[in-house]
């Protein structure tokens, strides 16, 4: 029972610190973002919305096991042209359900057309880093 007890503390103490890194990071950038929680079938999902309202829509996706705004930063040049869609995936590092979805099947495609559907989004460029 003790290990358990260290482990869930252990656990708890890292995920702070990653939520720390990712509001520090937020700071960085000199521009408003919207956040927003939207369910999708595979749990909820923590997505930051910049950009002005009228631009085109590009949902950027968060670098594997990063934080999302530390991905945003590399694409930061866009952020007055687009309007911007930062899901924090699924399973990765941040504020969304941690629970991984499959990515042998449809799962992360009907995880991305659930966030459009939310946000009334019908088409849109895309970039996934890795």
């Amino acid at each position: 029972m003790v290990f358990k007890e260290v482990l869930n503390e252990r656990s708890y103490n890292d995920k702070s610190k990653i939520l720390n890194y990712y509001e520090s990071y937020l700071k960085l950038f000199d521009v408003a973002f919207e956040r927003v929680r939207l369910e999708t079938r595979f749990g909820q999902t923590h997505t930051l919305i910049t950009g002005p309202k009228e631009a085109k829509p590009i949902f950027i996706f968060q670098g594997g096991n990063c934080i999302n705004p530390m991905t945003l930063s590399w694409f930061s040049s866009l952020f007055g042209e687009y309007r911007i869609y930062a899901p924090g995936t699924i399973g990765h590092p941040g504020y969304s359900t941690e629970t991984r979805i499959s990515a042998k099947d449809e799962s992360f495609a009907l995880w991305v057309s659930d966030l459009m559907e939310h946000l009334k989004v019908e088409k849109s460029t895309f970039i996934g880093p890795s």
